[in-house]
């Protein structure tokens, strides 16, 4: 999903980190030293990533909980 919004055409698989940079207000990035260039877009990813990465997994404990038999 990461990949998807960094190289794709669309916006919406990078959500959470557009939000991010949103509510921290980085709006002086390009000021910003390298290394700190480099943390800040490594935050990002991590958020994205991890934000995928909770939505799949609670996308398949559903998936799991509603498609299992019921007790006999």
């Amino acid at each position: 999903m990461t990949l998807l919004a960094w190289f794709g055409s669309w916006a919406w698989p990078g959500w959470p980190a557009s939000f991010a940079i949103d509510l921290l207000g980085f709006t002086d990035f390009a000021d910003f030293p390298r290394l700190a260039k480099s943390g800040v877009v490594v935050l990002l990813i991590m958020i994205n990533v991890g934000t995928w990465a909770a939505v799949i997994r609670a996308s398949m404990l559903l998936v799991r909980t509603s498609s299992s038999p019921a007790p006999p």
